[in-house]
């Protein structure tokens, strides 16, 4: 098989040169450089970690070899580079660089190896210090950063360059709206946290930093990051790609880790679209609103949300367990009855007793307390319960299995079909593990996560709420933030995963946006707000699950039905919502916190969904994609021609829209 890649070698340097790409390694400096399509990307970078407590790099080695071979895996045809540095008193270094037939990414992985057993809790790829990397498009003018998991209302944050940032998993230096980007992210999650860090001035990027054994305040950790041993350590496989259009770069950054690790299988090919009971109804669940609700949405929106042989899904949040079991099986086969899905809550790897309760309540069916099977730090002290006032669990130990197995295995013999998993970044602590095979919180993790997979089965669908955004691989859907309700400030809180982690559709079946609420629990939602949370949901193109008390709602009732039924009942949006893509934000040159402007192109149409996250009107200018088009108002049903390339919206304060654009020259 011809290779299509040059070497040059000499005592000095190696230069690989393959398509756009080339390589060098320097033999005297124990460095490497990287060039793209004629511009150096980055130069004397190097691969550092820490072992017996020094960060070593690999320009100390005293001896390299490299070598090249052809690839054929899951990504497709290219080649391998393979750098072994050797030294006396340390570990061997395998450096390998792997190149991919018409690709724009590469990967890197870093490998220990000795005789001995190696112990590190840090390993960084990459690292690019004294101004080395250079801006390779110089409209690259933002860093996105990726928050690890969704808790604590965190949001994704862009940097300019004249200021320091660090993302986890996966970053991109980035131009808006669709300019150029460099991604570089994990692909691998099952043992390390990974981040990328830079320091910059002045527009330029100073230092970069790609590395495994993160351990950040967005971890949540208390511990330091686990220390990984054996005769071999790995880093995770980082990608590294060069895109035209960053926004395609981190589509294919997502696409690119399920050929690593498959998404979980699908449950369904149609989007969850349903009810919540923690929208509004909350710790007031019992049977009689739960089935009252069930009837409500068979008797008004059932026929619009889905076709006759399509259910919807009924969910029941924390609080369920206000019923008892008869009353649970009771409830899910009253939803069957009404061609829905019956779904329920768990929160398996934490404990809600107090101190006093952990030491005094028995695991059932097990001779340990709570307490007994708290997560304990790396010193030996416990975890406290100040991250969302719970207490983490050990998810390795004998009992957390025994808790979590026997409360499942209830709530599937009542036949459930759904189950939303909530307070998972628990599960992902650093610790001292009673398992003491398993060295590191994602570890953890996956070891639990998996557990929890086996005793679910394949048919029923999992979605995560407050979790990591990585793995992945263990649900249908997770939600892309945190709690969400009417607010417009919780509206753009919720777009703002839209308009940054919209790639997230491509890890998981249905990206989640949190119950629609469009009354609320207590009745204060104004008609502009409702709308535009409704939009939010519509956008989003995954799951849609609405949260307001049907049966009961607060304050003017025949206003609230009347509001349901308008917003909910909207065939033309739910059709919208049913093409089941997310829809793209379109962003300015200074980033908004969240996009304004979302758009999809679908069966020869376009759509252009416009927010106004402010309390004052705003006067908006639309570009239409013809000179001559029919524009659809979704909301209002107003359709006009629009016979100029652009038009001019006034938005009420809190107000959104949504158009349907067809091309009249085509009889659209």
């Amino acid at each position: 098989m011809s290779v299509p890649f040059r070497v040059e070698l000499d005592k000095i340097e190696s230069n690989i040169i393959y398509e756009n790409v080339r390589f060098t390694f320097s033999f005297h400096e124990g460095r490497f450089s990287l060039g793209m399509n004629g511009v150096a990307v980055f130069k004397d970078a190097t691969t550092e970690y820490l072992f017996q407590d020094e960060t070593v790099s690999s320009d100390i080695y005293t001896s390299y070899n490299i070598v090249t071979e052809p690839v054929n895996d899951g990504r497709g045809h290219g080649t391998l580079i393979s750098i072994v540095s050797t030294s006396d008193s340390l570990p061997d270094l395998k450096q390998s660089f792997t190149f991919y037939d018409d690709s724009a990414y590469f990967t890197v992985m870093a490998e220990l190896v000795s005789d001995s057993v190696v112990a590190t809790n840090y390993i960084a790829p990459i690292v690019i210090k004294d101004k080395n990397i250079q801006n390779a498009n110089p409209r690259w003018t933002h860093f996105l950063e990726v928050p690890f998991d969704n808790d604590g209302w965190v949001t994704f944050e862009t940097r300019n360059l004249c200021q320091d940032g660090l993302s986890h998993e996966v970053g991109a230096f980035f131009t808006p709206d669709s300019g150029s980007g460099f991604i570089i992210g994990s692909l691998t999650h099952n043992i390390w946290k990974s981040a990328v860090e830079y320091e910059s001035k002045m527009g330029k990027v100073d230092e970069l930093k790609v590395y495994c054994g993160a351990n950040t305040a967005l971890t949540r950790d208390q511990s330091p990051h686990g220390t990984v041993r054996g005769n071999s350590v790995s880093s995770p496989v980082f990608f590294v790609g060069f895109y035209d259009n960053w926004k395609d770069g981190m589509r294919e950054y997502a696409k690119t880790n399920t050929t690593f690790a498959p998404k979980r299988e699908c449950v369904t090919n149609i989007n969850p679209i349903g009810w919540n009971s923690w929208g509004s109804i909350q710790t007031d669940l019992n049977y009689e609103n739960a089935t009252a609700t069930s009837n409500y949405i068979k008797e008004n929106f059932q026929h619009i949300w889905q076709s006759e042989n399509e259910p919807v899904y009924i969910n029941l949040d924390s609080y369920w367990d206000n019923m008892n079991d008869d009353e649970l099986r009771s409830f899910v086969r009253h939803c069957e009855s009404n061609n829905q899905v019956a779904g329920v809550y768990f929160s398996p790897f934490v404990s809600w007793w107090d101190e006093e309760g952990m030491k005094n309540n028995y695991v059932a069916g097990t001779s340990y307390t709570y307490n007994d099977i708290r997560l304990k730090k790396a010193d030996g002290t416990y975890y406290g319960n100040d991250i969302d006032g719970c207490f983490p669990l050990d998810v390795t130990h004998p009992a957390t299995y025994s808790y979590f197995k026997t409360q499942i295995e209830r709530l599937m013999n009542c036949g459930f079909k759904y189950i939303k998993l909530d307070f998972l970044v628990h599960g992902s602590l650093e610790g001292d593990f009673y398992d003491n095979s398993i060295k590191t919180g994602i570890e953890a993790y996956n070891y639990a996560m998996q557990k929890i997979c086996d005793i679910v089965g394949d048919d029923v669908f999992i979605n995560l709420s407050m979790a990591p955004l990585f793995p992945y691989n263990y649900a249908n859907g997770r939600r892309l933030c945190c709690d969400t309700y009417y607010g417009i400030d919780e509206t753009e809180y919720m777009m703002n995963s839209l308009t940054y982690g919209f790639w997230q559709s491509e890890l998981y079946d249905w990206i989640d946006p949190d119950h629609i609420v469009v009354w609320g629990k207590d009745g204060n939602a104004g008609e502009n707000e409702a709308v535009s949370r409704l939009i939010s949901g519509i956008v989003t193109g995954g799951s849609f699950l609405t949260g307001d008390n049907f049966v009961s709602p607060a304050k003017n009732q025949d206003k609230a039905h009347q509001r349901y039924k308008k917003l909910f009942g909207n065939e033309k949006l739910i059709e919208v919502l049913k093409l089941a893509e997310p829809f793209e934000g379109q962003l300015s040159a200074h980033c908004e916190h969240a996009a304004e402007t979302f758009t999809l192109e679908r069966n020869n149409k376009t759509y252009i969904a416009l927010m106004n996250y402010s309390a004052l009107p705003k006067v908006r200018t639309l570009r239409l994609p013809y000179d001559e088009c029919s524009v659809y108002n979704l909301i209002s049903g107003e359709k006009f021609i629009a016979e100029k390339d652009c038009m001019t919206v006034l938005l009420k304060g809190k107000e959104s829209v949504i158009f349907e654009i067809n091309n009249e020259n085509t009889g659209g």
